[in-house]
């Protein structure tokens, strides 16, 4: 079995596409943060941070609890966090078939 060499370009390309995926993950939550603040489901903004950082990432492990009538937001932003990751993984791997040294194909 031959293998595969990866070029200084690959590891340069894949680093800029995690990082950019990861600041759109930041900026998603952010987003959430904000919103969960300015509804008033949440008293701060620290606290708003961090509970849209565990509901993303499924996590949700703190003692951080949303007002009653926001609750059903908590799910709905796991689900959105869940959906996004796997979009990640998949846009990840594209990205590894596409600038992998050795797997060019004529289209």
């Amino acid at each position: 079995m031959k293998r595969r060499h990866r070029t200084p370009a690959f590891a340069v390309v894949m680093g800029a596409t995690t990082l950019v995926l990861t600041l759109m993950h930041g900026i998603e939550t952010s987003i959430w943060a904000v919103a969960y603040y300015v509804i008033g489901a949440l008293p701060d903004p620290k606290a708003a941070m961090l509970y849209s950082f565990g509901a993303m990432t499924t996590y949700g492990h703190q003692n951080l609890f949303l007002e009653d009538r926001w609750r059903l937001l908590g799910p709905i932003e796991a689900l959105n966090g869940w959906l996004l990751f796997g979009l990640s993984t998949a846009f990840l791997f594209w990205m590894i078939q596409e600038v992998s040294p050795g797997n060019r194909t004529v289209h």
